[in-house]
């Protein structure tokens, strides 16, 4: 079964998903960046893809079935950890069609912590991976890349971007526990390494210890 990673931006989605990667045989997929990775595979729909990135433009949720069916297609047999998708009603669909078996770790924290951690985190340029405000160092330690400051990590843009998550992805949660599927609480205001105890605990239950 693959792993959905859910929670509101902030709740550390990508610091906890490195380190699953770092004790669990798992892949990552990120749809950011996935989507940057995409328009420069060569496939059919790659320029599609490159000129909604480069316009601005949402992607379609078409491209967004392509973008997953290739990742499937291309990762055969390995358990996946997923931050990012779905998003809303409309993408969980697409993704229940690809990728049916997964269960889903929601990332709990409040708003206003949310909005703090994000005042003061800083990117990886080249991959997209966040770094939180307490993180020591001007440099990422995986890729040698200079940390910088999103430019929409301004409080009014972070919370435009949690009310969307409220709107469109936390219904998500009562759609899930509805069909039955796992969903499991963690509360995400914890330390880095307290929430990631609680993830391992999760995960051992599923094996793939490195």
């Amino acid at each position: 079964m693959h792993i959905l990673l859910v929670g509101i931006q902030g709740s550390g989605k990508g610091t906890q998903a490195r380190k699953i990667l770092e004790k669990f045989n798992c892949s990552f997929f990120e749809m950011g960046q996935k989507l940057r990775n995409f328009t420069t595979l060569g496939h059919p729909k790659s320029a599609e893809v490159k000129a909604c990135l480069d316009s601005g433009a949402l992607v379609s949720p078409e491209l967004v079935g392509t973008i997953l069916q290739h990742y499937r297609d291309t990762h055969k047999g390995g358990r996946i950890v997923f931050d990012g998708i779905p998003r809303n009603a409309d993408q969980k669909s697409l993704f229940d069609g690809v990728f049916p078996d997964y269960f889903v770790i929601f990332l709990d924290l409040e708003r206003d912590e949310a909005i703090r951690r994000l005042a003061g985190r800083r990117i990886d340029p080249t991959t997209g991976e966040s770094f939180p405000g307490d993180f020591k160092g001007d440099f990422s330690p995986y890729t040698g890349a200079k940390l910088v400051k999103r430019d929409d990590d301004h409080p009014e843009a972070v919370a435009k971007r949690i009310d969307t998550f409220y709107q469109n992805t936390l219904p998500l949660l009562a759609a899930w526990a509805g069909e039955g599927r796992r969903v499991y609480h963690i509360d995400a205001s914890k330390g880095v390494d307290e929430v990631f105890s609680h993830i391992e605990v999760v995960l051992s239950a599923y094996g793939d210890e490195k």
